[in-house]
């Protein structure tokens, strides 16, 4: 059996909560886990990560996944599922008030054998992420987010999804996970998405914002469209020309690859750059 997808990395590192009382006595447990491959067709995976520390890397092709898992059970309490073809891991809690808490650690790793659906769920947190996936749905909370894809997807993307709490969240080398789905939702933050990558395929980007300055980084070369709705969001649209109430690129007509973007934003920027970036072949 082929691999379909393959998660390449994907580090996340949460800083921890913390209050002003003492801290507390502590209940330090661990957990592991392991589960040898055996004909799953697919793996879908559903992380909740408040605070701590999270890494997930790939593993070999005979392993399904594996897992070590750190907390403290005076605050969390552990998720360690797996049914089927579905893993759910991490913790829960950490908001008994005056504590002075220290998250624990996750470290997952996923064979590359079964294409991955990931689920990430996260709060109060710093992330970095590097990722290659069949699906990608990400929800944070108040955080700084970065997310890079850096090689490509042997398999298209089907889906991307992107819930953005009051945050700053980067991603780059979007164009590497041909998602023909793109879709953001943006509360009150900065949101800078680099497309760079190697494009088998066309993308379409629908990108709803709220508060604060989105900037759209593409690759030279590239077809874009942009059609933008809203209130009061200035558009800074370099190397676009306006057709009715659409902006395309001069070589829209004509590029192999094209992206378009459907932008409802309120108060706040829009920007565009041009950036140097593979665009890949048919």
């Amino acid at each position: 059996m082929q691999p379909m997808s393959k998660v390449w990395a994907l580090v996340l590192a949460a800083s921890a909560v913390s209050a002003a009382a003492p801290a507390a006595a502590q209940d330090w447990k661990t957990i592991q886990m392991r589960k040898q491959f055996s004909g799953q067709d697919l793996l879908r995976v559903s992380v909740e990560y408040g605070a701590g520390e999270l890494s997930i890397s790939p593993g070999d092709e005979s392993l399904l996944f594996s897992g070590t898992l750190r907390y403290d059970a005076t605050v969390f309490r552990p998720l360690n599922e797996f049914d089927n073809d579905r893993l759910r891991i991490g913790i829960q809690g950490g908001s008994i008030k005056g504590r002075n808490m220290k998250a624990g650690k996750l470290d997952l790793t996923l064979g590359t054998r079964v294409p991955i659906d990931l689920e990430l769920k996260f709060g109060a947190a710093q992330a970095y992420l590097e990722l290659g996936l069949r699906r990608a749905s990400i929800q944070t909370g108040a955080s700084e987010t970065n997310v890079r894809v850096s090689k490509p997807n042997r398999e298209n993307c089907s889906s991307a999804r992107f819930e953005v709490g009051a945050a700053s969240f980067r991603a780059s080398g979007l164009g590497n996970l041909n998602c023909e789905d793109f879709r953001i939702a943006g509360g009150v933050g900065d949101v800078v998405l680099d497309f760079s990558g190697e494009f088998r395929n066309d993308i379409n980007a629908d990108i709803d914002m709220g508060l604060g300055s989105l900037t759209l980084r593409v690759p030279r070369g590239l077809g874009v469209s942009v059609r933008k709705s809203g209130i009061l969001a200035s558009f800074d649209s370099q190397g676009l020309v306006k057709r009715g109430n659409v902006y395309y690129s001069e070589n829209f007509d004509k590029a192999e690859h094209k992206l378009t973007f459907q932008i409802d934003a309120a108060l706040g920027s829009i920007k565009m750059q041009w950036v140097d970036g593979a665009l890949g072949s048919r």
